[in-house]
Order: structure tokens, then C-alpha cells, then sequence
């Protein structure tokens, strides 16, 4: 029986907010199920809030008091990527450092833990997120009290906010081929969609239920895989039955 560990961020713990704008953990991607499902240990280490630096942290204690893995999964660059708004309201912060943690740094940090996870003889998969839903969350900004001016010196199109989130799947993707990890990516689910919105929560990061279905269906792929199982038109077949 493997053993898989996740460290990431909300999005690994199925954080959803409510009507209320509580935010609330779940097992919306289905982990639990999973682990009798593929015959697995699998224990969620990922913390809601987390940029790259505090899942370092949070990594290293962990890794140093529990016994290694078959395999760690690494999701983070969402909270990394996203703006430092409630410095840029204060005035702050510029520009150049609008990100809560910088690009450079945020790759330094996806390396060191890649590299502790290998050294201790853990095999490393990257979890790349899906997109967010950019519309949806610059008008939950908006109504959270970030000034519209003060937002406009910072976000010039829902492209470039798109593509700065691209930006740090990249260097996740990248990092992960340089070091011989696998890849398993959460955005070409959601890219397929077309119009995402359907599928995030009203603060256009999270994704609701539906989103996290689709995130689980991603997962199930993987784990089938590692099983000796094959996905065919949704379906779970054995190897000697997709040859019949």
C-alpha cells in the first residue's frame, strides 16, 4: 500500500466559503473515499492561507517527525501569486512588489522542497491549480472595500491577471521537469470549460462543489494510473479488460 502526502494551500482542503462569507474545509475532492477506492494511505497536510514559504515551513516540521512518503504532492502558488491588497490600500506597496510572494522567490521555495522531499526518498508529484475565476474575483474585491481607483493602478486587464497566475504554474511545471517529478495539472479541466464562473465559489478563487468535482475527477485519473488502471470514457477498466 503507497503512501501519498499533500502540502499545499485551501484549495487541496475543499474550502468553500458560505452565505455568511465563512469559509469552511470539506472533503469536496473525495480523498477519503480515494484511499479505499485505489488502496492508499493518503494523509492531507495541506493549510488553508499557506503561500509557498509558510507550506516550506509546514513541510519541513512535518517531514522531520513523520515517516516518509511514497509520494508528496506539492500545490501551492495561489495565495503566492495573489495581490498584497491590504498593503496596497495602505500604500504600502508598489508595484513591482505587488505579488504576496514574488515570482524569484516563489520558485526558490518550490525548489527547496523538492529537492528536501527527494533527499529524503519521497518521489514528488507538482499539483498545478486551475485558473480563477478573474472577473468573479475582482468584484469580490470591489465589494470587499478595495478602492476601484486604487485597484485600476495595479490590474490593467483580466488578461494580465490571468497570465501572472500562468506565470507561477509555469515555474511549477518547469521546476518539476528540471528535477524529474511528475506533473499533475488542474487547469486544463477547467480551460476546457470555457466560461469557468459556473464553477467557483462567490469569491472567484475557491471552486464550489462543482469545481471540486472536477478537480476530483483529475485526481482519480492519477490514482487509477498508479493502480494499473485505465480511465476509458470515464469508466474505470482494468488493463486485461481494455484489451477484450
Amino acid at each position: 500500500m503507497k503512501t501519498y502526502y499533500m502540502f499545499g494551500d485551501s484549495l487541496m482542503r475543499g474550502v468553500m466559503p458560505d452565505e455568511a462569507w465563512n469559509y469552511h474545509s470539506s472533503d469536496a475532492i473525495g480523498f477519503e473515499k480515494m484511499q479505499a477506492q485505489y488502496n492508499m494511505k493518503f494523509l492531507n497536510f495541506a493549510m488553508p492561507t499557506f503561500t509557498s514559504e509558510r507550506v516550506k515551513m509546514w513541510l519541513t516540521q512535518i517531514i522531520s517527525s513523520h515517516p516518509v512518503p511514497d509520494v508528496a504532492f506539492l500545490e501551492c502558488g495561489g495565495n503566492d501569486c495573489d495581490y498584497d491588497w491590504k498593503s496596497i490600500c495602505e500604500g504600502r506597496c508598489d508595484y513591482e512588489h505587488r505579488h504576496r510572494v514574488a515570482p524569484q522567490d516563489f520558485k526558490k521555495n518550490y525548489e527547496d522542497m523538492i529537492h528536501l522531499l527527494q533527499e529524503k526518498g519521497a518521489a514528488v508529484t507538482a499539483v498545478i491549480a486551475p485558473p480563477i475565476a478573474i472577473e468573479v474575483y475582482l468584484s469580490h474585491l470591489l465589494e470587499s472595500g478595495v478602492d476601484k481607483d486604487i485597484m485600476s493602478e495595479y490590474v490593467n486587464s483580466v488578461q494580465q491577471m490571468q497570465d501572472e497566475y500562468a506565470e507561477y504554474g509555469d515555474i511549477m511545471r518547469a521546476v518539476a521537469k528540471e528535477n524529474g517529478c511528475e506533473i499533475l495539472s488542474l487547469r486544463e479541466s477547467f480551460l476546457a470549460l470555457g466560461d469557468m464562473k459556473a464553477y467557483y465559489s462567490k469569491d472567484g478563487m475557491h471552486p464550489n462543489e462543482a469545481g471540486y468535482a472536477l478537480i476530483r475527477g483529475d485526481f482519480e485519473k492519477y490514482f487509477a494510473s498508479a493502480a494499473g488502471i485505465i480511465y476509458k470514457d470515464c469508466l474505470l477498466y482494468t488493463s486485461d479488460a481494455a484489451d477484450e
